[in-house]
């Protein structure tokens, strides 16, 4: 799918298209160097984006922005410097589950999710304000565009919590996503393509002309993807059972199908561009940057081969030898993962601690 950026409600991310600097450490052109310049950045990300020169008061805002997803609600405090509509500092972060998309009944959300929902949106707002947060704004993604429900509590949200909440479509979620990226790291349009997994949808990403974007949306994600393992290799309702777990070595080649046949609907100018020499996949999101980190014990890129070597160990594991309050996905993630790696003839994956909040702290259609 070719999105062109007036066509989409997120027409005041034309601001990020103009001609910028790049952060202070950041490579000029990533090309010209090995991908661990890239990592070496992401690493030291507050001390990258940190502006030397004192800016002046009138021009910094201290802002919270939360990203409210299928399965867990992040939030993001930062300094911002809104003369120059550059993300200082991130001050703060937290996150908090809320499982939306499996308390869906009949197309609405239920009251017993609501309630949760609230109160950590209320909690996580606090937090925000005793770290100097003093205005507020939000997305909401996969669930949320499911849910027939959804406006009366986005609007519950806002009159609960005081935090306005924007729906956003699939294809406004990865534009989104791909220039909280971009703005944070600085990276050339061409070298990118940021690779978004959620709870109930997933996208791929790329800037064609720094203009229109080719996004591949897909609803094979962390949530549904554990689901579809319930319900076609373990024969067990979803709405009865929470874990696929143990999943079972004899299970593995099943469920690996089940990814790559997903895979096989990446469009071709993607899957063109994700096999480029000079390409690098972004991965944001929890399943990139803290299932599959945490699991393979990595902080910068991960390799196809560590995901094999370890689901080797670990499809025996019960949720209670996982250990967690994601034990459920977990090991699904693993296999999600690799089977778009295998289908898409993928290398390695550099996952960033990125998400939708770091796009609205920065992008002035949402304050």
């Amino acid at each position: 799918m070719v999105i062109k950026t007036e066509n989409v409600i997120t027409r005041p991310l034309l601001f990020f298209q103009k001609e910028r600097q790049t952060v202070s450490c950041f490579l000029k052109n990533v090309i010209s160097f090995p991908l661990i310049s890239l990592i070496v950045c992401a690493l030291y990300l507050t001390a990258c984006v940190h502006n030397p020169n004192p800016v002046e008061i009138k021009c910094i805002e201290y802002k919270a922005a939360f990203d409210i997803g299928s399965g867990t609600t992040k939030m993001k405090v930062a300094k911002i410097d809104k003369c120059n509509q550059n993300n200082i500092e991130i001050l703060y972060k937290k996150e908090a589950k809320v499982s939306y998309a499996e308390n869906i009944s009949g197309n609405l959300f239920n009251v017993q999710v609501q309630r949760a929902g609230l109160a950590a949106l209320q909690e996580l707002k606090a937090e925000a304000e005793t770290n100097g947060a003093q205005s507020f704004a939000g997305v909401a993604t996969a669930a949320f565009r499911l849910a027939s429900n959804t406006p009366e509590f986005i609007q519950e949200i806002k009159n609960q919590t005081g935090i306005p909440v924007r729906l956003l479509s699939q294809e406004e979620e990865a534009i989104l996503g791909y220039m909280a990226v971009l703005s944070v790291l600085g990276l050339k349009t061409k070298d990118a393509v940021v690779w978004d997994i959620g709870g109930y949808s997933m996208q791929m990403i790329f800037s064609r002309n720094d203009r229109d974007y080719v996004i591949y949306n897909g609803k094979l994600a962390s949530i549904s993807f554990k689901e579809k393992i319930l319900s076609e290799i373990k024969h067990q309702s979803p709405g009865q059972h929470k874990s696929p777990n143990p999943i079972g070595k004899d299970n593995l080649e099943k469920v690996l199908k089940i990814a790559m046949l997903a895979a096989e609907e990446v469009p071709e100018e993607i899957r063109d561009k994700l096999n480029k020499p000079n390409t690098i996949i972004i991965g944001i999101g929890g399943v990139h940057n803290k299932s599959v980190a945490r699991q393979l014990r990595i902080k910068n890129t991960y390799r196809r081969e560590q995901l094999i070597s370890e689901l080797s160990t670990r499809m025996a594991l019960t949720d209670k030898e996982i250990g967690g309050q994601y034990a459920d996905t977990e090991i699904s993630n693993l296999i999600l993962v690799l089977g778009f790696m295998q289908q898409l003839g993928l290398s390695e994956v550099v996952p960033l601690n990125i998400n939708l909040a770091d796009g609205v702290l920065i992008n002035p259609a949402f304050w």
